[in-house]
């Protein structure tokens, strides 16, 4: 994210699902979480009086039968007003029942509610109704009329909280019938997030629906109702979410910032919790190979203690070496998002995937330990688009497992919330280890070529640069002889890496130049001129991308240094310079550098006059700028409601290289003009 509170916002949504999820386990179930806010509010309440109670009756009481009383609220008379949780303040649709806390009042929409609480509860059903009928039609996560389902007796339950903290989990009832829980922001306008909570309703329905119809023991053994790895982390459950969210909202798998979270992450395993809301793309690959409703039926044949991978290699009677060379194929075409369901809508968002190499003393490059690739994950690395008909050659080794890092390679690892500092890849049984290569070519026009896989561990990889080719780029994923599931374990340490160092003939890393060693090193000042429209509502903004435009050969030349060295090089966000490094840096208005950032990463909040300022609503800070080191992209963006047409601005940051006690300034000078 570009701003603090949609980071907050994220983080506490992220806890919500975490807590409810992480905690399931075979003896364990996934089942009706309490109220966060008011754990105690669900017992049994003092007699009430009887004066200004509303009482029905079931026959007053639409679809009386489809409403499950869960055990929970098993003392609660839902026929009272007075209850909390009341068939008096609640609405229906076919398949769902909103319920609404007292606090609403008769209408959660009325006027007379401060405009937060305020929710369209016929929207909310209607939208509800438009993501049930893509999950039962399309997605056939459960079997309608077969008396197979729950959902063919009980209507899925909405709870809505009155409260502005957020709040949007979904799940279930007591393995009976799925349920969420929301507050009004989750709802304003009823949205992906929405969609994603129901999508969690209908993957808890399947282990619901396999027991009601006698398919299972009450063991928690299907319905992924388990995790992987020996603890109840599940990353499935989130990457589901997101792609059957996506059905409804299919824009939002790119521009969603969890697009970012895996074009960061694509080297690490499908399943890996750092990327747990962000590695839908694998859905996408397999909807592509077995249909739309694979999915569904993935999670209904799961068997414990399989992970997605493992029962998807049984579905479909695939080796390991068969799924190793679907994963690469899969990678490859991620690339350029060479898939019927994301082709057109991934255009713009092409090899957009991070990687990061360390030279070799020996020569090529070595990959860093923060993008080696892990079991299914995989690196796109950008090359030099050659002269056609040249052909360009890979020479490719697979490093022993818990090899030493390339020199100049930091080898931070996140063990927990603490950052530590390794000298070696991860070990792994090196008996396993195994890797897939090769290249994919974007042509002019979109068409892709594809050149042929490799996965000898000391081999080469030849590809004829084709006519008409616009972008080219080597492909590298993890591919070991025997399968691991993942566990959510949150510790980067023990995670499995396929180390490897390559060296190109024909072509080198997309930017990097001939230097010339003797040539000295200089300042260079680089200026853009950006527009955006103001946003009242969003941190919308702009990009600079410097490999896109070839500025980034500009500052290679002027620092003497290829790409790789500079990103190699780059000191973490707030760190002031230092000798043969290349520290990050806003250029206040008066020329003096202000290293301590107040945005994301390498990114700073700018003052209407262009000095560094921090987030808040009540200052004045106008724009930000976010750097990153990976894809030497500048993202620039505005504070909602902050900017007017017609404001223009200038702001300034820049990468200061210390070489021979001597800084030297790359300064990038963002002339930006708000428009309508």
């Amino acid at each position: 994210m570009t701003h603090m509170i949609k980071k907050s916002i994220t983080l506490l949504l992220s806890l919500c699902l975490l807590c409810f999820l992480t905690q399931c386990s075979a003896d364990d179930p996934v089942v009706q979480p309490d109220d966060p806010e008011n754990p105690d509010e669900h017992t049994k309440p003092d007699p009430p009086e009887e004066e200004g109670v509303i009482i029905l009756t079931p026959s007053e009481v639409r679809d009386y039968a489809k409403i499950y009383q869960p055990k929970e609220f098993g003392d609660m008379n839902w026929l009272r007003s007075d209850s909390k949780w009341s068939l008096v303040r609640s609405r229906q649709s076919d398949h769902f029942i909103v319920f609404w806390e007292e606090g609403f009042g008769e209408d959660p929409n009325a006027a007379h509610l401060p405009e937060a609480l305020r929710v369209d509860v016929e929207d909310l059903l209607a939208k509800a109704e438009s993501f049930f009928t893509i999950n039962v039609e399309k997605l056939k996560f459960v079997q309608l009329n077969s008396n197979r389902s729950n959902l063919d007796r009980y209507k899925m339950q909405i709870y809505l909280h009155y409260q502005t903290e957020w709040l949007a989990t979904g799940a279930g009832y007591d393995d009976v019938i799925g349920a969420l829980w929301v507050n009004p922001s989750t709802c304003k306008p009823v949205g992906s997030t929405i969609a994603h909570e129901i999508g969690h309703c209908f993957q808890y329905q399947v282990y619901a629906d396999l027991l009601a119809a006698g398919e299972t023991a009450n063991d928690f053994s299907r319905g992924f109702r388990y995790g992987f790895g020996g603890n109840g982390g599940n990353a499935f459950w989130e990457q589901t979410a997101q792609w059957q969210s996506f059905q409804s909202y299919p824009e939002e798998a790119f521009t969603s910032h969890n697009f970012k979270v895996y074009t960061e992450n694509a080297h690490r395993h499908v399943c890996h919790e750092f990327q747990r809301y962000a590695s839908y793309f694998i859905l996408y690959d397999w909807q592509d190979r077995h249909g739309i409703d694979y999915i569904g039926r993935l999670w209904r044949e799961a068997i414990r203690p399989e992970d997605p991978v493992e029962a998807y290699m049984r579905m479909n009677a695939l080796t390991v070496e068969q799924m190793n060379d679907e994963m690469y194929e899969a990678a490859t075409r991620f690339v350029t998002w060479d898939l019927d369901e994301l082709r057109s809508r991934g255009d713009a968002y092409i090899g957009k995937q991070s990687w990061k190499f360390y030279p070799h003393a020996e020569g090529g490059y070595q990959v860093a330990y923060s993008h080696c690739p892990g079991t299914t994950g995989y690196n796109a690395v950008p090359l030099n688009v050659s002269e056609a008909g040249t052909t360009i050659v890979t020479s490719f080794e697979g490093l022993t497992t818990g090899s030493p890092l390339a020199s100049g390679d930091p080898g931070a690892a996140l063990v927990g919330e603490q950052t530590v500092k390794v000298s070696s890849y991860n070990p792994s049984d090196d008996s396993n280890a195994g890797w897939r290569y090769g290249y994919v070519a974007l042509l002019t026009g979109g068409e892709r070529i594809y050149g042929e896989m490799q996965h000898d561990r000391q081999g080469t990889a030849s590809f004829i640069v084709p006519e008409r080719c616009e972008r080219i780029w080597f492909v590298v994923s993890g591919a070991p002889s025997a399968y691991q599931s993942h566990a959510w374990d949150e510790n980067e340490r023990n995670d499995e890496q396929w180390p490897y160092r390559v060296q190109f003939a024909g072509t080198d890393l997309l930017g990097n130049i001939p230097i010339d060693p003797d040539a000295e090193t200089e300042d260079i000042t680089l200026t853009y001129a950006l527009t955006f429209p103001a946003d009242a509502a969003a941190y919308t903004g702009t990009t600079v991308d410097l490999v896109s435009n070839n500025d980034l050969i500009k500052v290679a030349q002027a620092f003497k240094m290829q790409r790789s060295a500079i990103g190699a090089n780059m000191l973490e966000p707030e760190q002031t310079a230092r000798e043969g490094k290349i520290a990050f840096a806003a250029v206040e208005p008066g020329g003096d550098l202000n290293y301590d950032t107040t945005a994301n990463g390498y990114g700073f909040w700018f003052d209407s006059q262009g000095g560094v300022i921090g987030w808040d609503s009540g200052n004045d800070s106008k724009l930000f700028a976010e750097f990153t080191s990976n894809d030497f992209v500048f993202t620039i963006g505005q504070f909602p409601g902050k900017c007017k047409p017609g404001d223009t601005f200038t702001i300034r940051e820049a990468l200061i290289y210390t070489k021979e006690g001597k800084q030297y300034r790359a300064t990038f000078v963002l002339n930006i003009t708000i428009t309508q």
